[in-house]
């Protein structure tokens, strides 16, 4: 069941994950540098797709403190 729980708890899952990868930018060589910031991109445009979508399907406001709307 897609229960907006389910949803919320996924968008939290996602938002922990992109953590994770922006922290390994700190330690890792700066061989694999490049890599964890291409994969930091496509976490933050994750994020902001789905922020955008649970705001208009829930009808709520999701705090936009870590995202500039343009």
């Amino acid at each position: 069941m897609n229960t907006i729980e389910d949803k919320f708890k996924r968008y939290n899952e996602i938002k922990m994950d992109l953590l994770k990868m922006a922290n390994c930018l700190d330690y890792c060589d700066e061989s694999q540098k490049e890599m964890y910031q291409n994969i930091c991109v496509e976490y933050s445009k994750e994020l902001k797709d789905m922020k955008k979508s649970l705001e208009l399907l829930y009808d709520v406001s999701i705090c936009g403190c870590c995202f500039e709307d343009k």
